[in-house]
């Protein structure tokens, strides 16, 4: 009876380990993509992979991520908190006009959907240079890259209470073409993902002289400028950049990895549990 009991809690723990499955299979996914930089926030703001080191500003701290994790985001409960990277080197190209790289994140909107929120900005002084990814007005997802600001077309509505993964490619090396610009990938977990291309050159596109940042300080959660943070009870996690443009496949992979469905433990526990009682009601009937 002992060692029934002692194999029933083992089934019980792997039952509740795999819900979190979902977000395990999304950092596999990343992990294989060889990333420069991949910052987890799992109880610490060092990463991953890279040798970059955040610094928690205000009153930053920990949250609780995607799958129900405590302490493995990193929260913003103010629009003063915020983390700074001193290192003009986790975006590839940072402070030029021809940067080739990729960057994903997820990120969180609180119940209540901040009027203006920057989700990160890789600049801590006014516009030049800026590469940021903000809300605004509460009603559109917005892209700043240099001296351009483009409103993201076609993504879903902003939801309250939701976690949101975006992935970014980037290639502004050349002049305007098909392939000379920003490819844009947003959607709520467990939704459909959205995309766009953002054409460098010609009029109402990127701007052929725009930087990726200004090489200078990367900001998490706050754009010290303007003081507009993420907003009260946001969250982000799973930085996560490269020094090459991810394809349309790497994107999609990342994000189908974490819309994973994964059994519940109530689910797993129950079919467990009753597997090993019907064994060990045969048993008892054999000795009988």
């Amino acid at each position: 009876m002992k060692k029934l009991l002692t194999t029933i809690a083992i089934s019980l723990a792997f039952a509740t380990a795999a819900v979190r499955a979902d977000l395990a299979n999304y950092q596999t996914t990343v992990s294989g993509q060889s990333p420069a930089y991949d910052f987890h926030f799992d109880n610490s703001l060092s990463s991953a992979v890279g040798s970059a080191t955040f610094t928690a500003n205000g009153g930053a701290t920990y949250g609780t991520d995607y799958s129900g994790n405590a302490t493995d985001a990193a929260l913003f409960p103010a629009l003063t908190d915020y983390l700074s990277l001193a290192s003009p080197n986790v975006i590839s190209g940072a402070g030029t006009a021809t940067a080739i790289g990729s960057m994903s994140l997820l990120f969180y909107l609180p119940s209540t959907v901040p009027n203006t929120a920057y989700l990160f900005s890789d600049t801590d002084t006014g516009t030049t240079g800026l590469f940021a990814f903000d809300i605004s007005g509460g009603t559109s997802f917005q892209l700043k890259i240099g001296n351009t600001t483009k409103t993201l077309t076609g993504t879903p509505a902003i939801t309250a209470n939701t976690w949101y993964y975006l992935g970014l490619t980037y290639n502004l090396n050349g002049t305007a073409g098909g392939v000379n610009g920003v490819n844009w990938y947003l959607g709520a977990a467990g939704g459909s993902l959205s995309s766009g291309f953002l054409q460098k050159g010609g009029t109402g596109n990127i701007n052929t002289t725009s930087t990726l940042g200004d090489a200078g300080t990367f900001i998490v959660g706050n754009r010290r400028a303007f003081n507009n943070g993420m907003g009260l009870g946001s969250e982000i996690d799973e930085l996560t950049t490269w020094s090459s443009q991810l394809t349309a496949t790497d994107i999609q992979n990342q994000f189908n990895a974490l819309t994973t469905t994964v059994p519940e433990p109530s689910t797993c526990a129950l079919l467990g549990l009753s597997g090993l009682l019907v064994l060990w009601r045969r048993r008892a009937f054999r000795r009988d």
